[in-house]
């Protein structure tokens, strides 16, 4: 048995060796073939529908080079993949997810995760020691280095790209000079990501010293490239939007899409002069299928492979037999270039964090199997601590051992940042809401990656907090949070018989507050504290004998979250839910001692572009009277819709939602949505009060977009009780 398996061996390495010596004799005979791939976005695509054709008719390819799509796609299939293999990738990959940095919500710390419960703008501004700046792009592109990166391990070893089972090139602008810039060695990912860095979209990468950009000015169509690399035949793949119409020049956008079209075109054309007679051009009639439509690979690919069976004829010339061909396809198989064991994990770190909280987030230990989706969820945990402009990887070896090497680079425009924010309720009745707000964010303040955030509201509730939250270990399982705040709102008093609020005070109150709690995983928290508050309250409308007064309140508290919802705005799948149990104390400053607890239950299911949200409310003062500054408050818009802002106020409160909503047009920019929703609720003095018989029903229709400045709705509701308002609304209705 064993003879026979070595046998079995022999003869099949004999074979390999003859092919490639077959392969290396075939090519000294015939013309070397090179593949010029121009961009074009999404439209790249159609550039495998002719490599299939090539395939199909037996048509080597000897070198690529391309130019931002087609520099991703000629990269892949230079480090060996097929045409179906890369068509199959393209497919795959998530483009609305591609074109933004931020992790999933599912993915994120608690920490980040409450941060959208702020209505700041996503947006930051960075803050360095000497300036405000902005990011150099909306993208700093890390999933699309992620991506790049997994569909390139396979030669990650490999740094001479004359060295990849298909000699390669990428061309890439210096945004610096303008200057056209061929990439023949280093990353085949970086490399790839660098020649599709779109200027203003993606961040530029910087090798050898230069700020690398999309090299679609500089050469769009490298058939120069390929031609220097030692093609005697060039099949170039025309695939760039052709220059719009005068009559399609009608917005700001347009003309500024048109300047960038003429300069990719110009030099196209300019490439396009120099081809041979011996040489074939192929322009797939791409029609409408525009940069950005990522959703119509298919299409496009089907295009460019009947655009390259109309050159059928022309390409069979240079077809080789099958046995050469298949001697060909030999030299062009990939193989694992790297050990299965991660030996050592290595990290260039140019943060002020410690390398150990770097450590705990990789959670990946030498002696552990190379496992992708884990070194890329250690990666994006690295990348959600919020202060790195990219986290990347590589496979690395030093001293015979192969390991893990993590490059972790701080944000160039400074890790601090100011973010601004906007939230508005209008009932076009004269009743509205109007708050402005702006936080500043040192982080990190120590090398455990603590934060120290000072925000300030004007409006119709101003208010001035400020916060310092403190991880205690390096995998920030544990934390302390500390804070000093502000604020002043108006506390409407319910009347059962007018069925309105007739009595309103201004509420102004100082706060200190103080927890510690237990991060779970990446779905939630535990935390305890204590809050002490002092204010007064001044009534501004109402029966004079009501008088104004001053208040003092201390209470601790505990409190449990489960947060899993993919998106707070405008929830898909998910869920979001807490209890909180509040206890004041005369002992610590309150004037009685009371009880109170809060329970919400939250979760939406989706249907194709539908989605069912539910949600409950339920709020006690379970023992003693709480303070006015904790009475429980409903209205406004989908909190009752029909009453005004805030209008019932209560010891006790049950609010019950049922909403549906649709997605009417999905885009990663501005998703529309328009819905409905079904609530029922009321508050109450006495728990005697609390039943179903004592509630009020509300109906809501809206139209809603998730824009960047926050959610904003356009909607119509009505309460039971002669009580309606169209509402014009930016914040977070639902949670």
């Amino acid at each position: 048995m064993i003879k026979l398996v070595l046998l079995l061996f022999v003869v099949t390495s004999a074979a390999i060796t003859s092919l490639e010596v077959m392969a290396a004799e075939v090519k000294k005979q015939r013309p070397k073939i090179g593949l010029a791939l121009s961009g074009g976005g999404a439209r790249g695509a159609a550039h495998i529908g002719v490599i299939k054709v090539l395939e199909e008719h037996g048509i080597p390819i000897d070198y690529i080079a391309g130019t931002s799509m087609g520099a991703v796609i000629g990269g892949l299939y230079a480090s060996g993949m097929s045409s179906d293999e890369v068509e199959k990738q393209l497919a795959t990959i998530d483009w609305n997810d591609v074109f933004s940095d931020k992790p999933l919500r599912p993915d994120r710390s608690q920490r980040r995760k409450d941060d959208d419960i702020l209505y700041l703008v996503k947006g930051k501004v960075g803050i360095t020691d000497s300036a405000v700046t902005l990011p150099t792009a909306v993208v700093q592109g890390q999933k699309f280095d992620l991506i790049l990166k997994a569909l390139t391990l396979p030669v990650s070893n490999i740094n001479d790209f004359d060295l990849l089972p298909t000699p390669y090139r990428a061309v890439a602008m210096d945004i610096t000079t303008g200057e056209e810039v061929v990439l023949n060695s280093g990353d085949l990912s970086i490399a790839m990501h660098a020649s599709m860095a779109i200027p203003g979209a993606f961040a530029p990468v910087k090798l050898g010293g230069k700020l690398l950009v999309d090299g679609g000015a500089a050469n769009n169509l490298p058939i120069s490239v390929v031609r220097e690399m030692g093609a005697d035949i060039v099949i170039a793949i025309d695939i760039s939007t052709p220059l719009l119409k005068q009559e399609e020049l009608g917005g700001a956008l347009a003309v500024i899409d048109q300047l960038t079209g003429i300069l990719t075109r110009r030099n196209t054309e300019a490439q396009i002069k120099t081809l041979l007679e011996s040489d074939i051009l192929i322009i797939p009639n791409l029609g409408n299928i525009a940069t950005m439509d990522f959703g119509k690979v298919e299409e496009a690919v089907e295009v460019g492979r009947l655009s390259g069976k109309e050159r059928a004829q022309q390409l069979t010339s240079l077809s080789l037999n099958e046995r050469a061909y298949q001697a060909y396809r030999t030299t062009r198989a990939r193989s694992e270039s790297h050990s299965n064991i991660i030996e050592f994990v290595h990290f260039e770190n140019d943060s002020s964090l410690s390398e150990q909280v770097l450590k705990e987030h990789l959670a990946i230990e030498p002696g552990q199997a190379f496992d992708l989706d884990k070194v890329e969820k250690g990666v994006a945990n690295i990348y959600g601590l919020d202060i790195f402009e990219s986290v990347r990887y590589d496979i690395a070896e030093k001293d015979g051992m192969t390991g893990l090497a993590v490059y972790a680079k701080q944000k160039s425009w400074g890790t601090s940042s100011l973010q601004t924010g906007l939230e508005l309720s209008s009932d076009f009745t004269g009743q509205s809401s109007f708050n402005l707000g702006f936080a500043v964010t040192k982080q990190p303040f120590n090398d455990l990656n603590g934060e120290w955030r000072t925000a300030i509201q004007i409006g119709e509730e101003p208010a001035i907090v400020t916060e310092v939250y403190q991880p205690l270990d390096p995998a920030a399982k544990y934390f302390a949070a500390a804070g000093l705040s502000w604020d002043n709102r108006d506390i409407r008093l319910f009347s059962d018989s007018s069925g309105r609020a007739d009595t309103e005070y201004e509420v102004a109150r100082w706060g200190l507050r103080f927890a510690v709690g237990r991060n779970i995983g990446k779905w939630g928290e535990v935390r305890i504290g204590l809050r002490r508050f002092t204010g007064n309250a001044n009534l501004s409308v109402g029966d004079p004998s009501f008088r104004s007064f001053d208040f003092d309140d201390g209470h601790v508290f505990a409190r449990a979250k489960v947060d899993t919802l993919d998106n707070l705005n405008f929830p898909r799948h998910g869920n979001l839910s807490s209890v909180e149990w509040t206890a004041g104390l005369e002992d610590i400053g309150a004037e009685n001692d009371y009880d109170q607890i809060l329970l919400r239950l939250a979760g939406a299911r989706s249907w194709a572009e539908g989605t069912l949200i539910t949600s409950l409310k339920f709020g006690s003062t379970v023992g003693g009277d709480a303070s006015i500054n904790n009475r429980y408050r409903l209205g406004g818009f989908m909190n009752l819709s029909g009453l005004e802002q805030n209008q019932l106020s209560g010891q006790h409160t049950g609010l019950m939602t049922i909403a549906y909503q649709y997605r009417v047009y999905r885009s990663q920019l501005f998703p529309f949505y328009a819905g409905s929703a079904l609530q029922l609720g009321n508050t109450w003095e006495e728990r005697s009060d609390i039943s179903l018989e004592n509630t009020l029903a509300s109906a809501t229709l809206f139209l809603g977009a998730d824009t960047p400045i926050g959610p904003f709705y356009l909607g119509y509701g009505y309460t039971e009780g002669g009580n309606d308002a169209v509402y014009l609304f930016l914040g977070q209705p639902f949670f």
